[in-house]
């Protein structure tokens, strides 16, 4: 597991965010810039989420996971199902972890063009926000702020 380097805001040194995606862009991308003020680590799949998961304070999921291998893609449960589809499956992963009570806050990278089915999703599987893919590093980095406001308790400013 690699962690980013650099200085971490005050309280920060315990926020690790486990990144769930089947390539490693965002990951990259969020290690680059904003490693300095937290820790990113990195799953492909749902067994490897779980084996990470006791480090982490909060989830961030790419929606599509179409590079995935379908040994790996799971239903809603978690039961290995390579049938499960891959353009959907982080909100699959989100089901399974949320099935097993794991109420970590998260978010998930995805165009929805149907805000009722966001805010439904939103609801049903809180805490969640839901985030367009293309959002700027800038509101990225306030929304993990605010995650770790929220966590911890206290205000942390930019």
């Amino acid at each position: 597991m690699e962690e980013s380097r650099g200085s971490l805001l005050p309280g920060a040194a315990r926020m690790t965010f486990l990144v769930c995606e089947d390539g490693s862009e965002y990951t990259e991308r969020f290690r680059r810039f904003l490693g300095a003020q937290f820790q990113f680590v990195r799953a492909g799949h749902f067994a490897e989420a779980l084996s990470l998961l006791p480090g982490a304070r909060a989830l961030l999921l790419d929606l599509d996971f179409r590079r995935t291998p379908s040994a790996l893609l799971v239903d809603e449960r978690g039961a290995q199902d390579a049938r499960a589809a891959p353009e959907v499956h982080g909100i699959l992963i989100l089901r399974a972890l949320r099935a097993r009570r794991i109420a970590l806050p998260a978010v998930l990278f995805a165009d929805l063009d149907d805000a009722a089915h966001a805010a439904r999703l939103q609801s049903e599987l809180a805490p969640l926000r839901i985030v367009p893919s293309s959002e700027g590093l800038p509101r990225i980095a306030q929304l993990l702020r605010e995650l770790l406001s929220s966590a911890t308790g206290s205000v942390e400013n930019s």
